[in-house]
């Protein structure tokens, strides 16, 4: 595998999985269905093939390998876009919480010390589950796009002289 195809891609891919699976509604979507880590596995595949310029191929490993980096990737900025929206998102989930009329205190505050504890747990949580299902939409995806044929120099029936 190229290095620098391999970084381009697992970086580009963890961004998008970690901007998208955490901002302030579609985290629900991505919650709920991990959609963003699967397209985000998929998409660092997809990229590692455009870097190479040429037929590639990957192996399952490979594309794993790809989607779980990406997936690392993208739970570490995942943890730094929670933060950096927690002041839209803790007030959103507070007044649904109180909307569905949940009993007891709430789970999230505005403090500092109430954002650092759900930002890591998330982050924890995430270092688990965003390889996971990136290498597994990496896998799917390395499986679905194939590298073009190599172009034959003679037509075929020809015979080689």
């Amino acid at each position: 595998m190229n290095t620098r195809s391999f970084w381009l891609s697992t970086l580009i891919a963890g961004a998008v999985i970690g901007v998208l699976g955490n901002l302030p509604l579609l985290n629900l979507i991505n919650c709920a269905l991990c959609i963003f880590v699967w397209l985000g596995g998929g998409l660092a595949v997809y990229l590692y093939r455009r870097y190479e310029h040429g037929p590639v191929s990957l192996s399952t490993g490979q594309a794993a390998g790809l989607g779980a980096v990406a997936g690392v990737i993208g739970a570490a900025v995942g943890a730094v876009v929670y933060l950096a929206t927690s002041a839209i998102t803790i007030p959103m989930f507070n007044a649904l919480i109180r909307y569905l009329h949940v009993q007891g205190p709430l789970p999230f505050r505005n403090d500092v010390g109430g954002v650092v504890g759900p930002a890591f747990f998330f982050f924890c949580l995430d270092l688990v589950l965003y390889p996971l299902f990136g290498a597994l939409g990496a896998m799917i995806a390395g499986s679905m796009i194939k590298s073009p044929a190599p172009v034959a120099s003679e037509p075929p029936g020809a015979a080689p002289q």
